[in-house]
């Protein structure tokens, strides 16, 4: 009986890092969905504030209001069309999770319709 609990003891301590592991992953791949469908619903009302009154300063501010993590703004005007990209960096808790995924940011783009006034 003795030999078991230490037996069960020694398999739960090599289990222990794997299911650490799977936990940490979890947690940051819900992190990264939940920050980029931020980011996109941010950067929706800033288009909406372009739109109305093209204000750069106004859209990044709407875009960053709240934010923990402060997102760039680089809105190019081409023809009839503007492009809207916004960045946002993100930091994982999994160690190896940035380099797994390439990189740790987050990049949206929009190109919508633009009328000049």
């Amino acid at each position: 009986m003795r030999k078991e609990k230490g037996q069960a003891l020694i398999e739960f301590v090599l289990i222990l890092p794997v299911l650490l592991l799977i936990l940490f992953v979890v947690i940051d791949f819900g992190r990264l969905f939940y920050e980029k469908t931020e980011l996109e619903s941010r950067l929706e009302e800033s288009i909406e504030v372009l739109k109305k009154n093209n204000n750069y300063e106004e859209a990044f501010r709407v875009l960053n209001e709240g934010r923990e993590n402060e997102a760039t703004l680089e809105v190019k005007e081409e023809g009839t069309y503007m492009k809207i990209k916004t960045t946002s960096h993100l930091s994982f808790f999994t160690p190896g999770m940035d380099k797994i995924l390439g990189e740790n940011h987050i990049k949206i783009e929009r190109v919508i319709p633009y009328a000049t006034k």
